[in-house]
């Protein structure tokens, strides 16, 4: 109710009462009752009085209700407002992120690597075609599932394994492992990288995956080994048919060339014994003949011990040891051998007698020929299932930066034809140490068996 309408019903209501107060007094006059004009005059006045307070007081509450009516209508309309333009910025940043979604999707499909996405459950919500390249298999297939229908158990199993583990590591995790490939069915090597992802409590959100096939890789690696093992053993047989020639040349300079060479010069010196007293100058002559005969000899037997020691016949220990002698007594430097398991030596087949004794003459040749040292130790320890020679040296050592001498390239290449290693440590100011390793009589035969069946 509006203040006019209240207004107007009070003055109707106090007309009403002034209508019964003037019949009353009428009434009452008939019965000859005295009423002071001027007291009912004021009655009148204070009822009116009265309503048009009552009258102001309603109206001043309707005012105040219109005015906090309008003002939550005011309130309403600017949150209606600013709703609105909220409603309209997440709107536009919808867009925004769907169509971003849109342009990742775009470039991670067009991406060459393959790329994947896993629940903490390990079923996969998104790859690209990549990655349906090294699967094998449709990302609609895939899409919700982990796979099993497509994979072998063993396979599934080794991937949820790898899965849990990178949850549970919290870091990037990297393996290789094999993966069945449903279009071509065989097998691929694949290099997997893994990342997880945690929501903002920091339980498992997602699992972010990129994977490389490198069974090409592999292929190509093991042909290289493969074709290093041949040439190793390529040029294993090439040294041990050059040692078998060296050993047929030695062995015929010895007996033709040595022999020979010998009885000529026992035939000179009958003949200077001979011509002593009667003939001076054929005596002078063939002293002459024995002296050029004696270089000869001894130009034969070094061509003979270069070629193929004779020690060598008698093991390897004494032919290291005949060529520490012959070290020590052309260079002056103090040689020792150091002999473990001594018995060892006889087992070795030949081939294996000459590559190590070769070996070792490599070590001893870069030690005379650079490290200007006083002292050479040789330590050789013929363990049947072992084969360990140490050569050191207190010379100068191998500068930093350096770089690798080509006999320790060449003894590195000529170890490896054995299945063996290498390893020199070099200390400038304190000398070098060459360390070589090679396997047992058992495992070289396990080895060559291999080789002759693959």
């Amino acid at each position: 109710m509006n203040r006019g309408t209240t207004t107007w019903s009070l003055r109707i209501s106090i007309c009403h009462l002034r209508a019964d107060m003037c019949y009353t007094f009428t009434c009452q006059k008939n019965k000859k009752w005295r009423y002071n004009q001027a007291s009912m005059i004021t009655v009148f006045n204070l009822l009116s009085i009265t309503v048009s307070t009552l009258s102001l007081i309603l109206w001043r509450r309707a005012a105040r209700a219109a005015l906090h009516h309008s003002r939550q209508l005011e309130q309403a309309r600017a949150e209606s407002d600013t709703l609105r333009h909220e409603l309209d910025k997440a709107t536009a940043r919808l867009a925004d992120v769907t169509r971003s979604e849109d342009q990742l999707q775009h470039i991670v499909s067009l991406l060459p690597v393959a790329l994947f996405l896993k629940d903490p459950d390990s079923r996969i919500i998104m790859m690209n075609e990549a990655c349906e390249q090294i699967f094998g298999v449709g990302f609609a297939k895939l899409s919700g599932t982990r796979g099993s229908a497509y994979y072998p158990p063993e396979q599934m199993e080794a991937f949820l394994e790898a899965d849990r583990a990178a949850f549970a590591s919290g870091r990037l995790w990297v393996e290789e492992e094999w993966v069945w490939h449903a279009g071509l069915q065989e097998d691929r090597r694949v290099q997997t990288f893994k990342r997880p992802v945690y929501d903002s409590e920091g339980k498992p959100a997602v699992l972010i995956g990129m994977c490389i096939d490198v069974t090409e890789r592999m292929r190509a690696d093991q042909a290289l080994q493969d074709s290093l093992r041949q040439l190793r053993k390529l040029s294993d047989h090439k040294e041990t048919l050059r040692e078998e020639e060296q050993r047929r040349l030695a062995r015929y300079a010895h007996d033709a060339l040595g022999q020979n060479l010998m009885a000529l010069k026992l035939d000179a010196d009958m003949l200077h014994s001979r011509t002593a007293e009667n003939h001076p100058r054929l005596h002078s002559q063939t002293g002459s003949a024995l002296t050029t005969l004696d270089a000869s000899i001894h130009a034969v037997r070094t061509l003979i011990n270069e070629l193929h020691p004779s020690t060598l016949e008698l093991g390897l220990p004494a032919a290291v040891d005949w060529q520490l002698k012959q070290l020590e007594r052309s260079s002056g430097m103090h040689c020792q051998l150091h002999l473990l398991n001594d018995g060892g030596h006889e087992g070795l087949p030949p081939r294996t007698t000459w590559a190590v004794f070769r070996m070792i003459q490599v070590a001893l040749g870069n030690i005379s020929a650079a490290a200007h040292a006083t002292r050479v130790d040789v330590t050789l320890d013929l363990d049947p299932e072992a084969l360990l020679v140490v050569v050191g040296d207190n010379g100068t050592g191998l500068p930093p930066n350096s770089g690798e001498p080509f006999g320790m390239l060449a003894l590195r290449e000529r170890v490896g034809a054995f299945g063996g290693q290498v390893v020199a440590s070099h200390m400038p100011g304190k000398g070098t140490t060459v360390t070589i390793r090679l396997p047992g009589m058992e495992k070289r035969e396990a080895e060559a068996s291999r080789s002759v069946l693959a």
